[in-house]
């Protein structure tokens, strides 16, 4: 009965929004980042009917429906952005964007959404985001709020003992511009798969590096404050942690250096890194955080300073990748000459869970004389786990950097 009240409340939606029940395909990314940019602008009225236009001639998908229902909510049509936000949450339960349209309205939330932002401060508590984007003072406060990593997103194994093990810099509140183009909460909804691997331009270090970034809350965090649109139309400025140049990333620009991520946040940091020089592999997670990459050859050290070396970086959930080796090593298990973002390590079982920029794009490989997968598995996404007993022998460098 649930799944037929499901099913037709999901048909009545599509109905109500002109959605063709199999639309024409993906959406067109040039269309979804015009439309996004006009967002940016505080143009939503403009952005929701953009938005709107998409959903028509596009497959359905959690990601644009959550923008369009963004940019409604903005343009005061709270009818249809709830609308919109219902359907996200009844067809895609289990997504980010699912607990995001709780977010906008809490009435929509599935069962396992909070239906209250987490950090609001208590004379605010008990209300509703509707109650809240009422006034100044709430539209200010759920920002900073849904901005915040919520607990279970930045718990780590050692709990607040890691947290207060790093740097003073790296504790202090990130401050998001007032013309930031982009939030966390946008990033994590598209992820490591907005960004995609460029053949012609190959930068093994980089691309990882982003990825990296791209799956920590706290990278996700940084990376939204490296990007602001200060006014004009389809310009932006990205500036990378702790650096003094201001790189303006233009159309122009995106179709000069061939680059167009899924995602247009990944273009643009993509096309920033265009213009700032990299001379080692490990200069794109220098470039990204701000902070010195740490580097160790994997083969000129121990396994147990290895694990250490990995352990400590996931645990404090900073950023780490690792470079391929160019060497001929059989059987093949990883792309050769190639960066991987290092995702967790359990030192339990002693395997390291891996993810090749490619994503879903990657080769896939397979150990014959593993049949348990004690040494090596091949997961979906571009996702692979190694022992570390044979990681030396693929690997050749392994870098972290602090955030």
């Amino acid at each position: 009965m649930t799944r037929i009240k499901t099913s037709a409340i999901a048909w009545l939606i599509i109905w109500q929004a002109g959605c063709p029940a199999f639309a024409a395909g993906p959406a067109n990314e040039a269309a979804i980042r015009s439309a996004w940019t006009l967002y940016t602008q505080q143009k939503y009225a403009p952005s929701a009917d953009a938005f709107e236009a998409l959903i028509k001639t596009s497959t359905p998908s959690a990601r644009l429906y959550y923008y369009s229902a963004a940019a409604n909510k903005a343009a005061n049509r709270a009818a249809r952005a709830r609308q919109l936000c219902q359907y996200i949450t009844a067809n895609f339960s289990t997504s980010p964007e699912a607990g995001y349209a709780a977010k906008l309205f809490p009435d929509v939330a599935p069962q396992t959404a909070s239906s209250e932002p987490a950090g609001l401060p208590e004379h605010l508590k008990g209300k509703s985001v509707d109650e809240l984007m009422q006034t100044e003072e709430g539209r200010r406060a759920l920002t900073e709020a849904m901005n915040k990593p919520s607990p279970a997103a930045s718990a780590s194994p050692s709990g607040s003992a890691t947290r207060s093990s790093r740097s003073s810099s790296a504790a202090r509140a990130i401050e998001r511009p007032k013309d930031a183009a982009f939030t966390a909460e946008i990033i994590a909804a598209e992820g490591a798969d907005g960004i995609t691997q460029f053949v012609r331009h190959p930068d093994a270090g980089f691309e990882c590096s982003l990825a990296a970034m791209a799956m920590l809350q706290r990278g996700r965090e940084i990376l939204a404050t490296m990007i602001r649109c200060p006014g004009s139309q389809d310009i932006y400025r990205v500036r990378f942690p702790n650096g003094s140049t201001d790189y303006e990333i233009t159309p122009a620009k995106m179709e000069k250096y061939r680059m167009k991520d899924s995602a247009l946040w990944a273009t643009l940091i993509h096309g920033a890194a265009r213009e700032s020089p990299l001379h080692s592999w490990e200069d794109g997670l220098t470039l990204l955080t701000g902070n010195r990459a740490e580097k160790i050859l994997a083969g000129s050290t121990t396994q147990q300073a290895l694990a250490s070396f990995i352990g400590d970086a996931v645990r404090q959930q900073n950023p780490i990748v690792c470079l391929s080796t160019d060497d001929d090593v059989e059987p093949t298990l990883v792309a050769e000459y190639t960066g991987y973002t290092i995702t967790n390590f359990d030192p339990a079982s002693g395997m390291i869970t891996l993810r090749n920029p490619k994503g879903s794009n990657s080769a896939r490989f397979r150990l014959e004389d593993d049949p348990q997968h004690k040494k090596f598995e091949q997961l979906n996404g571009g996702v692979m786990k190694m022992h570390i007993s044979i990681f030396s022998r693929y690997f050749k460098e392994v870098a972290r950097a602090t955030i």
